[in-house]
């Protein structure tokens, strides 16, 4: 009862995500990739040292 009625409340917001995605072609996935830009990996010194 209570997974119906969180769907109930959320399922506008699901569908107009859906309609959005479907209506605009250049939209490919929900959830794009994130790329890292930050400093490349590092060897790590010992704590005492």
């Amino acid at each position: 009862m209570f997974t119906a009625l969180f769907a109930m409340g959320r399922l506008p917001g699901w569908i107009a995500h859906w309609r959005e995605m479907n209506v605009d072609p250049a939209t490919k996935i929900g959830r794009p990739q994130q790329i890292y830009v930050g400093e490349p990996e590092r060897a790590l010194k010992g704590f005492f040292n």
